[in-house]
């Protein structure tokens, strides 16, 4: 089991959830990778997928619980997926989920903490958690609630549906579906074009979009003393210098 890496002749990261023996489910040690690699990024693009063909991820490996430990909330089953989601959601990155087969669970709550997301036409949803008796961590909720929508998260939370890829593409939780051959394809070309942007503007707005509506920087931005609203100012400020830069240089003040 690991996190497998490597870098397309394009540049782009490709993270390879490999655990192919249980269906690519997610161990504790999987998920220490994803956050010491995060830490690293420098404004890459990342693509993150499963090995094979059948399974992005079938949720988290369960054969890791250690009983004696599940009371401790430091390291409950869902302290390194809560990690993990968190670097990705904080990494100077911009990840694309490559759904290449079924997502179950944790599987579902990484797909969900990428900016964008492709799959082939066979991927499905599922958040088994009510079947199982578990009862699934609040942050977890909230992400798969974001991307997936009320009506979707409440189907697969309180019904244990199998959400297949056209009624999430229709949903809007996945940005594209392509056959598993053009998949590869699909994500180097976005990578391309997302390396093609000036990347203040990039990372403020891919800041602004990975947080719910109620927690971004205020309206007002210029009247907003929180540290986000501060932060998503100064952006807005540099994006602003870069684009007169060169201008200026090209329309001079005329001599006096």
């Amino acid at each position: 089991m690991r996190l497998a890496e490597r870098r397309s002749a394009e540049g782009t990261l490709w993270w390879t959830l490999e655990h192919q023996r249980r269906r690519n489910a997610v161990h504790p040690r999987m998920l220490a990778e994803i956050i010491a690699r995060c830490a690293d990024l420098r404004g890459e693009v990342v693509v993150l997928t499963g090995a094979g063909g059948e399974a992005f991820c079938a949720g988290f490996d369960l054969t890791a619980l250690d009983p004696a430990t599940l009371d401790a909330s430091d390291t409950a089953p869902e302290a390194a997926l809560i990690a993990a989601t968190e670097a990705i959601l904080h990494a100077n990155a911009t990840f694309i989920a490559a759904i290449n087969g079924y997502a179950i669970g944790a599987g579902v709550e990484l797909a969900c903490a990428c900016d964008l997301r492709v799959a082939v036409p066979h991927a499905s949803f599922r958040v088994p958690a009510t079947r199982l008796g578990v009862v699934y961590h609040p942050r977890g909720v909230a992400r798969i609630r974001q991307v997936t929508g009320e009506s979707i998260g409440r189907r697969m939370l309180l019904l244990d549906e199998t959400v297949d890829a056209t009624t999430l593409r229709a949903a809007g939780a996945l940005d594209r579906v392509v056959d598993a051959g053009e998949l590869s394809g699909a994500c180097e070309a976005w990578a391309k074009t997302i390396r093609g942007f000036p990347q203040t503007a990039l990372r403020a707005h891919r800041e602004l979009l990975r947080r719910p509506a109620h927690e971004g920087p205020r309206a007002q931005n210029a009247e907003g003393d929180d540290e986000r609203s501060l932060r998503y100012e100064q952006r807005r400020i540099d994006a602003y210098a870069t684009i007169a830069r060169p201008r200026t240089a090209r329309d001079p003040k005329p001599r006096k």
